[in-house]
């Protein structure tokens, strides 16, 4: 609510006071930096100042001069399956949540679709029932379209909603029960991540049905821009880090072989990186009024930033937490942006809440409790 204030003065007042209105909005984490003055190895840092938050040999933190005043929400949303039966990890989604149709899909260990209006946040008890005609064991939306694998272990069958009904699916996918981190006409991308071990992104060719692959220790967004498929990845081990990998031509990295999946037996390394930092995390990218924003991790504080050069530019608070997660990805549908989290601790490798930001509003759902307080 006070955040939703700061964002109404920021409509209404003249420029002469934005200042102002930064230091409310900026207070919290500017006291935490200030009382958390020391890096990741027990260092004291030098004194901190709006211009120096938190300062290495690689990057200087600093609160932007151009903030930008996103309204926040957080909600509790609950799974109806819920069973006090099983370890608490069954409680979560068993596929990573997607939008569609202006909708909230998610999907349980039941096989069945749980739907949340995105206007409110209430149930569409109507669509659920016509989506769980059938059960599921995973689901995705790819070119618009949403697709589900049949929980059956004999015709574990691949399927489409059309028309208000499940169909067979006409199109092949080099996933089974995994999230897409991005999808073209061209390509679509996915992962794996083995923590310590790094990672692996993959680019299915929808034309010639090969994969082709590099490192990229665990890659949470891709989008495209100049210089081909733009992918971001981080790592939170030691003390974490972060890449922003270029990759122009997919098709001529190396090709997926039975025993060659490991990132590093890449032979081609056909890309450039623009980014490469240690000691923070970089969880997720989107864009927003042609900046490209990124959620950050740093110090025990999770808040949104833009980079230039090695400058860490803190746009917004966000939640004023230590928002953590381990292996999220981003993916956008239309005007929404979708940013999915998990906890190993909390559901292993299942979402225990998403972020969906439209315009200028974020809201955080988490589901059956409140996470990352």
């Amino acid at each position: 609510m006070l955040k939703m204030l700061f964002f109404l003065i920021v409509l209404f007042v003249p420029n002469s006071v934005f200042g102002q209105v930064d230091s409310l909005l900026f207070n919290n984490l500017f006291n935490h930096f200030h009382e958390n003055n020391y890096n990741r190895f027990g260092q004291k840092l030098d004194s901190v100042s709006w211009s120096t938050l938190y300062k290495t040999k690689d990057f200087n933190v600093t609160i932007s001069k151009s903030p930008i005043y996103f309204e926040t929400d957080q909600r509790l949303i609950k799974n109806p399956f819920f069973t006090d039966e099983f370890d608490d990890y069954v409680n979560y989604p068993v596929s990573y949540s997607t939008i569609y149709d202006n909708k909230l899909i998610s999907l349980f260990r039941n096989g069945k679709f749980v739907v949340h209006d995105l206007e409110g946040y209430s149930r569409d008890t109507k669509f659920e029932d016509s989506l769980n005609s059938k059960k599921f064991s995973y689901h995705w939306v790819i070119d618009g379209k949403l697709y589900a694998r049949r929980k059956n272990w004999i015709f574990s069958r691949l399927m489409v909603w059309s028309k208000g009904k499940w169909e067979k699916a006409d199109i092949n996918l080099p996933v089974e029960n995994r999230p897409i981190l991005f999808d073209d006409e061209k390509f679509i991308v996915f992962n794996d991540c083995f923590g310590e071990w790094g990672g692996t992104v993959y680019f299915y060719d929808r034309e010639t049905e090969n994969t082709y692959f590099t490192e990229s220790r665990c890659s949470n967004s891709v989008y495209i821009e100049e210089g081909g498929y733009t992918v971001l990845a981080h790592l939170g081990h030691m003390i974490g880090s972060s890449e922003v990998k270029s990759i122009e031509e997919p098709n001529k990295l190396t090709e997926v072989k039975k025993g060659e999946t490991l990132g590093y037996t890449d032979e081609y390394n056909g890309y450039e990186k623009s980014l490469d930092l240690n000691g923070i995390q970089l969880f997720s990218t989107f864009p927003f009024n042609e900046r490209q924003v990124y959620l950050t991790h740093l110090n025990e504080l999770s808040f949104l930033s833009e980079i230039q050069d090695s400058v860490i530019q803190i746009v917004h608070p966000l939640f004023d937490n230590d928002l953590y997660t381990h292996e999220p990805i981003t993916k956008i549908y239309g005007n929404y942006t979708l940013i999915n989290l998990d906890h190993w601790r909390t559901a292993r490798d299942r979402e225990v809440s998403v972020i969906i930001i439209e315009q200028n509003k974020i809201t955080k759902l988490d589901w059956n409790e409140r996470h990352f307080e």
